[in-house]
């Protein structure tokens, strides 16, 4: 694992970045419950992304 430096800046448009996602994933789960669909890697795929935004609010 490497260790990167960011500027506030960066850090800022990353952490945006992970949250639209999160967002983007959370519309998907709803319209894919509305249709009955099977939700399972919908759920995985912002449960990886929450925990990305989490290790981002821990960043310096």
């Amino acid at each position: 694992m490497k260790t990167v430096k960011l500027t506030n800046e960066e850090l800022a448009t990353l952490k945006s970045a992970v949250l639209a996602q999160i967002q983007s994933i959370e519309k998907e789960i709803k319209w894919a419950k509305e249709d009955g669909e099977n939700i399972d890697s919908l759920v995985e795929i912002r449960e990886q992304y929450q925990n990305a935004f989490e290790a981002l609010n821990f960043a310096e």
